[in-house]
């Protein structure tokens, strides 16, 4: 079975680290220091299951390796989690706009990483069996089969947590969905249901959908409580 995993980190000790835990649990890792050796392991390896990543690389942002995977023939629908520090929510929040599944945040137990990690691949691999017509709101349509998202004809790029948030979301329109109820959607039950987690989803969403104010919003945040996809 492969468990071929790539682990982009620049420092010593913590690629170290990474590796032996990976090693632990069954994974085969895939050791990279700079953003150029990664984009040659994911050139040379067609089996790549996952990637954890550092934001902080010597010659790139790990975000432009999260961007390189997302636009990849091969592994553009891999798992992906970003490794950030406490002070790193902007990049956290850009991580995941940009297609991140998840991210962990130093300092990390090690059994955290592996169900996190788990959770992502589970993820990735499912292939949704709904059929039935296409899904069409506002402008725009969605194919549950296929997984696509359409705005105006053209195709929106979600991540799979997004997807499965905005699904939720359009078949219940006008319909307050709670926080919590979105965390288990995505398998984020380990999260406190005030968690920021769903907020920083809605926003990637809301961005790539191109909200630009209440006059135009898809989506109603209902405070305290959820989020509400506009009839």
């Amino acid at each position: 079975m492969n468990k071929n995993i790539l682990i982009v980190e620049d420092d010593s000790i913590n690629l170290k680290i990474l590796n032996s835990i990976l090693d632990k649990y069954g994974f085969s890792p895939l050791k990279a220091k700079t953003g150029k050796e990664a984009m040659e392991l994911l050139n040379n390896n067609n089996k790549v299951i996952g990637a954890i990543l550092d934001i902080n690389l010597p010659d790139m942002s790990g975000l432009e390796i999260l961007k390189y995977i997302r636009n990849h023939p091969v592994h553009k629908n891999i798992a992906v989690l970003i490794v950030t520090i406490n002070q790193d929510k902007v990049d956290t929040i850009l991580g995941l706009e940009m297609g991140a599944d998840d991210y962990i945040t130093k300092p990390f137990h090690h059994r955290e990483l592996i169900a996190r990690l788990n959770a992502a691949i589970r993820r990735s691999k499912e292939v949704d069996v709904a059929s039935g017509p296409l899904i069409t709101i506002h402008d725009l349509i969605i194919d549950v089969e296929k997984r696509l998202v359409m705005k105006n004809g053209q195709p929106i790029n979600l991540s799979f947590k997004e997807f499965e948030i905005l699904y939720l979301l359009v078949s219940n329109p006008g319909k307050v969905i709670q926080r919590e109820t979105i965390l288990n959607r995505i398998g984020d039950i380990n999260y406190a249901p005030n968690t920021r987690v769903v907020d920083m989803h809605i926003s990637s969403i809301r961005k790539k959908l191109g909200d630009r104010g209440k006059e135009k919003s898809y989506i109603d945040t209902v405070s305290g409580v959820g989020y509400r996809f506009r009839e």
